[in-house]
């Protein structure tokens, strides 16, 4: 009981610093315009950021996708897409769309069992879309800014609304707090440095992209990054992060901003 007393102080505070960037900050310019007025350390953390992920991250990425063969690597995707559909329940009700709430729910119920634990995505074969939605989108659907844009070490792009939407997925993911509750603390880690992976995997072409092609690095990434998430807040991303075809997608705006195409 204290745990989720100290969980909801958590939330309030969470709540009450993203009203003060709303009030800071226009959510109808939120991810068109760059504000970015912490640009000198961001810069100096994305090289730190690059050169971890050129010497470290990326080769455990590359060799993670070199070792597994795509079957199992899209099982394992699917299974951490499970793990994740409570809490974009959760926040696909906090938004008010509550259709998208019960698809998730019926998602998770239906991949959980007939699915076996999600490694195998029975749901799409049924036509129920998945979802992904985070506390960021959620405040972003309620009016809040982005406010400044951020780069957080080893993690990446983010900004400050972004950032207390993790802290927010934190307090109220279900999966998380049950395994937390059960002292499983470690599963949870390694489903999330396994979700880390995976993600790097999917992002490999963008970032040896940009590394290669671009003349600045860091302004592609961080106008791909404000871009796609304003899309997310407006249900426009319709393909998911978990997807190669969308990692597809956005490798083609990175082609033409950096061939300078319209």
């Amino acid at each position: 009981m204290n745990n989720i007393i100290k969980r909801m102080h958590v939330l309030f505070l969470i709540l009450f610093i993203g009203s003060l960037i709303g009030c800071a900050s226009n959510p109808d310019t939120a991810g068109k315009v760059e504000n970015d007025p912490f640009e000198s350390i961001n810069r100096e953390i994305f090289a730190f950021n690059d050169t971890v992920d050129e010497y470290f991250i990326g080769p455990i990425a590359r060799g993670y996708r070199d070792i597994l063969p795509d079957p199992i690597r899209t099982s394992i995707r699917n299974f951490l897409l499970n793990l994740n559909t409570p809490l974009s329940v959760i926040n696909s009700t906090l938004q008010g769309d509550f259709e998208r709430g019960l698809s998730g729910i019926a998602r998770f119920t239906i991949n959980s069992t007939v699915g076996l634990l999600g490694l195998i995505d029975v749901a799409d074969y049924l036509g129920l879309d998945p979802i992904s939605e985070d506390t960021g989108q959620t405040f972003g659907v309620w009016g809040i800014g982005s406010g400044p844009y951020l780069v957080i070490p080893i993690l990446g792009p983010s900004s400050t609304r972004d950032l207390l939407g993790k802290v927010g997925d934190y307090v109220i993911d279900p999966v998380g707090l049950y395994l937390i509750r059960e002292d499983k603390e470690h599963f949870l880690i390694a489903t999330k440095t396994l979700q880390a992976i995976d993600t790097r995997v999917q992002l490999d072409a963008v970032i040896e992209g940009s590394r290669k092609n671009a003349l600045d690095p860091y302004a592609i990434i961080r106008t791909m990054y404000l871009q796609r998430r304003a899309r997310q807040i407006a249900n426009e991303d319709s393909k998911l992060l978990f997807f190669d075809n969308n990692i597809m997608e956005e490798t083609s705006i990175f082609d033409t901003e950096i061939n300078g195409e319209e």
